[in-house]
């Protein structure tokens, strides 16, 4: 719908700008889960990411609270940026346990959540850029169908996960070190279908 007054575009470049720091981090979490020879330095390379994602993410709720006309709603801005920001805690926060705890071998479970992370990272890159676009919500059907199959997905890995976790006499320290790992890998899957159902809305309103 055509329209007079000016919109701030610099919002899809902020949410744009957080969604490609997520795709690089998550690239070099799959490498720290599968024990690169180098992933203390990447370790620490996420977390930098991470420092950049929350001043972005600031500087967006601070142009909020300042501005008097947004592309879209204040609120919805707000939910995609607070997700976004979360998918990269999520990533951080892994990376860096991983390295804290000293795990040496992950548990391919882990490796297999990770997987799907980053499959999930990438149609949310493609949805978050869809939004510039404004194609309508046929242009990212397939994008939002396939975010919300990866989170099902890694919930029903959730049960064989934990099932497997406390079978026997599992040591408790090892316990409680996986179970965080794979909290973290599902909330930021659980974050990435957030987003997804975030833009479904927005494009619903604005359609």
């Amino acid at each position: 719908m055509f329209s007079l007054m000016p919109k701030d575009s610099s919002y899809y470049d902020q949410l744009e700008r957080l969604t490609q720091a997520i795709v690089v981090a998550i690239d070099d979490l799959l490498e720290v889960l599968e024990r690169s020879p180098n992933s203390a330095g990447i370790a620490r390379s996420i977390e930098s990411k991470r420092h950049d994602a929350h001043v972005w993410t600031r500087e967006t709720l601070r142009r909020l609270d300042e501005a008097f006309i947004t592309p879209f709603d204040r609120e919805d801005i707000l939910q995609l940026a607070n997700d976004l920001y979360r998918v990269m805690v999520g990533i951080a926060n892994a990376a860096e346990r991983i390295e804290c705890y000293g795990i040496s071998d992950v548990d391919p479970k882990l490796r297999q959540q990770g997987a799907i992370l980053r499959n999930a990272v990438t149609h949310m890159a493609h949805i978050v850029g869809a939004l510039r676009r404004n194609g309508g919500l046929n242009a990212v059907r397939a994008q939002l169908d396939t975010i919300g199959q990866l989170e099902e997905q890694s919930r029903k890995q959730r049960v064989d996960f934990f099932s497997e976790l406390f079978r026997g006499s599992p040591d408790p320290l090892s316990v409680i070190k996986k179970r965080e790992l794979y909290d973290l890998l599902s909330d930021a899957i659980s974050a990435c279908d957030d987003v997804g159902r975030t833009i479904e809305q927005v494009l619903l309103k604005n359609d």
